[in-house]
């Protein structure tokens, strides 16, 4: 009796602990099939060129039409984030009715490889005079980035509208 309980019990945990050694074998080469069937994602850097200077700020622009703050704030430099916080200038900029309106960017002139000046005109929402400006475009990390003007970033800073 004691022979025939140790086949069996042979008989049950051998193919079970095969199976499970094979079953842990899959699952590594499962982990391996699988990693090598993900896409690859490239991150690849906008150009460093005019065209691609001014689509930035003309974004920069149609989000502030629209109301869009957090879409504006998203597209600035690492230097005007560092001036005001995100939550405090959509706080601030949403009560500032002379951003809304239209804007057209009039010129795009290169001072360099990483920056280009833009012209613009704005038309407010509020029916008041057109009004022209300057901004500066950077690169930064791949992506071109906007820079509010100094004065504007000043009024920012003491929770003013510009």
């Amino acid at each position: 009796m004691t022979r025939t309980f140790r086949g069996l019990a042979l008989a049950f945990a051998v193919p079970l602990l095969l199976g499970a050694a094979a079953a842990c074998s899959d699952k590594q080469s499962d982990k391996t099939e699988s990693a090598s069937d993900r896409p690859t994602v490239e991150v690849t850097a906008q150009p460093q060129d005019a065209q691609t200077a001014q689509v930035t700020a003309e974004q920069v622009f149609d989000n502030l039409s629209e109301g869009d703050w957090a879409g504006a704030y998203d597209l600035w430099t690492d230097s005007a984030k560092a001036a005001i916080g995100k939550d405090a200038y959509i706080d601030l900029v949403s009560t500032c009715t002379g951003q809304q309106g239209q804007y057209q960017v009039t010129g795009v002139t290169p001072v360099d490889d990483t920056t280009a000046t833009i012209k613009w005109t704005h038309t407010p929402a509020a029916g008041t005079a057109n009004q022209t400006g300057t901004n500066t475009v950077k690169y930064q990390n791949g992506a071109w980035k906007f820079e509010p003007d100094q004065a504007a970033l000043a009024a920012y800073k003491q929770n003013k509208c510009p």
